[in-house]
């Protein structure tokens, strides 16, 4: 009897000890499924992380409810091979562990399902916000380049304003969605809306851009215009003194002289605007280099500058040079026209028939008195000499000069009238002498 009860006893902690440690697993599930659900209620921010965490919560419901599962499987046979029925505290524990974990488990895979789709719609959101993000780039791109046609410029201005405007329905379209968003997700929100307020900044940066160019666009044509007429009177005053300094100079009067300074005058004081318009062509392109291409203009003006100097100190050199040539082919010729209008007076008082007619004394005493006169022929010979010398022009072209030829001839001609007065009087003296002897 005594040994009966000693078995029962020691039945009877084993039995308290094994419900004690089903109890403690029950537990520990129990803590599991509060600790879950209070995630679930909190989860994490991060999408991804909450999902990984997600699927790991699925496999760890399964394990405990499997768990479970074998675990009220050995307590039922436990009790089968007693012969009694598992005690309703235990059983009870068992079944509400049990439906605590079919129901954390729907919860989870709800919560899952709801992530993905979050996940999903994010996904969207970002691939939406990066479309509108790289069609505001592309309009922006072409929006600062420049171009060879402003024609062709505002009609592709025009496109891109029409882009611009879709772009802008796109964004408020977005902006709404993500609002609404905010109720399934108000952190993703936030950091959408952040994405969404860089985007804004991003399309008001292109409208203002887009403004910026159809106001430059609007003028360009007008500037491009000034700066071709400009252009086109230079090259016409570049191509005309062009001609002008590599023309040669007729150096064979002073009226041609005179004529040829006044061309030179004249197209410098033309030149006095081409600095002008020099600096007015770099402002247009300075204008303009915002949306056109200019860099061949801008060495175009260059090249202009320094071409249209060149020709103006050429011809600031030459202008003082023709006025004095001018100055001195006067003075030569005035003095040249004097000793041939004495030349022609002598020569037709040597051959004038009247003196024919007088007595050979009379003719001697006019003879006498011309070849005095042509003694005056030697100042003015010797003024033309001078003046002659004093041409400031290249000695290589003076001596082919046609004037100077007429020069040479008349101080020949001078000499050859003064030796035939010469002559002349000598042989009209010997004829009064032999006159005088036969009259007497």
């Amino acid at each position: 009897m005594q040994q009966k009860v000693k078995k029962g006893v020691k039945l009877v902690k084993q039995e308290l000890k094994e419900r004690e440690e089903v109890e403690a697993e029950i537990n520990i599930v129990k803590t599991w499924i509060q600790e879950t659900k209070e995630y679930l209620l909190n989860p994490d921010v991060e999408v991804d992380t909450q999902l990984q965490e997600l699927q790991s919560l699925l496999g760890e419901v399964t394990a405990h409810r499997q768990a479970v599962e074998k675990m009220a499987e050995q307590q039922q046979n436990k009790y089968l091979g007693l012969y009694t029925i598992l005690p309703s505290e235990l059983s009870l524990h068992l079944a509400d562990v049990g439906l605590a974990l079919v129901t954390v488990q729907d919860q989870i895979q709800t919560k899952e399902k709801e992530t993905q789709h979050i996940k999903t719609l994010n996904q969207e959101f970002g691939q939406k916000i990066q479309g509108i993000a790289n069609e505001l780039n592309a309009i922006l791109s072409k929006l600062k380049k420049k171009t060879n046609d402003i024609a062709q410029a505002k009609l592709e201005q025009k496109i891109l304003g029409e882009e611009l405007d879709s772009c802008n329905i796109k964004l408020v379209e977005l902006d709404a969605s993500v609002q609404d968003f905010a109720e399934q997700n108000i952190p993703l929100a936030k950091q959408l809306a952040n994405r969404i307020g860089k985007l804004t900044a991003l399309h008001q940066q292109t409208i203002r851009q887009a403004e910026y160019r159809a106001a430059k666009l609007s003028q360009a044509a007008s500037h491009l215009e000034e700066y071709n007429e400009m252009l086109e009177f230079i090259l016409k005053w570049s191509e005309k003194a062009n001609i002008l300094v590599h023309g040669s100079i007729t150096w064979n009067s002073s009226s041609q002289l005179r004529d040829q300074f006044k061309a030179y005058q004249t197209m410098l004081e033309e030149s006095g605007e081409i600095h002008g318009d020099l600096e007015a062509m770099s402002e247009r392109i300075e204008y303009l280099s915002s949306v056109y291409s200019t860099e061949a203009m801008s060495q175009q003006v260059l090249e202009l500058g320094r071409r249209t100097e060149e020709l103006q100190q050429v011809i600031k050199v030459r202008l003082p040079n023709l006025q004095d040539a001018a100055k001195d082919m006067k003075k030569f010729e005035v003095e040249l026209r004097a000793l041939q209008a004495a030349l022609e007076q002598a020569q037709a008082t040597l051959t004038s028939p009247e003196l024919g007619r007088l007595s050979l004394k009379d003719q001697l005493s006019h003879r006498q008195h011309l070849l005095s006169e042509m003694e005056s022929l030697k100042p003015k010979v010797h003024a033309v000499q001078v003046c002659q010398s004093a041409l400031r022009i290249p000695e290589e072209v003076v001596t082919s000069l046609p004037i100077c030829h007429s020069a040479l001839r008349l101080q020949e001609e001078a000499s050859r009238l003064q030796h035939t007065a010469i002559q002349q009087c000598n042989i009209m003296q010997a004829s009064v002498t032999v006159s005088h002897i036969l009259y007497l």
